[in-house]
Order: C-alpha cells, then structure tokens, then sequence
C-alpha cells in the first residue's frame, strides 16, 4: 500500500491508543518542514547547488569558484544538512522546489 494512502486511511480514524492518528505523525522526520518554510542559503551554497544542478563535479566546482575540492566538500556536507538531502539529486531537487536555483 503506498504511504500516502496509508496515511490518509489512519487520519479517520484513531490510533490504538485512542488518539486520532495523523498523517503529520507518520511523516518521516526529514519531510517534516512546512511547505512555506524557504531554506536560507549562504551565497557560496547557492553557487555550488546551481554548479551541482549543472551536473558539474567537485572539481570542476573548485576551479569554477576559485577554492580548494576540500572546501567544496564541506559546502556540500552543510548544504545537504541545511536541505536535510539524503544525496546530490535529492539536493538539486529540494533546490528546483523552493526556487533556491
């Protein structure tokens, strides 16, 4: 059964505990932020993202902003923690969805 049918099932009735069960606490955590909430990106995330959208890799992202691969890797690694991006894609998408890029 898919997740969000199965959601929308338990959100009319109630939980075991006699509760009403919500699709909002069945959410994984890493959906849970409001639609209208806009991730607030550093000028330098933004650029790597766009670069990343690009389809360019580290390396190329390096030279094209001027930095070391290492400070690329570590613009990455807070960028997808502040996306809460479980990879590249997720990242570049989460970025398309919110006009971040």
């Amino acid at each position: 059964m898919p997740y969000s049918a199965l959601t929308q099932l338990l959100a009319n009735g109630p939980g075991e505990d006699g509760s009403a069960v919500t699709a909002r606490t069945l959410e994984p955590s890493h959906m849970r932020q409001h639609a209208t909430s806009r991730p607030v990106l550093t000028s330098r995330q933004t650029a790597v993202l766009d670069l990343m959208a690009e389809g360019h890799g580290n390396a190329v992202i390096a030279r094209t902003l001027s930095c070391s691969e290492h400070t690329v890797k570590n613009t990455i690694y807070d960028l997808m923690s502040r996306l809460q991006a479980r990879n590249r894609a997720h990242a570049v998408a989460h970025g398309l969805r919110h006009g971040l890029i």
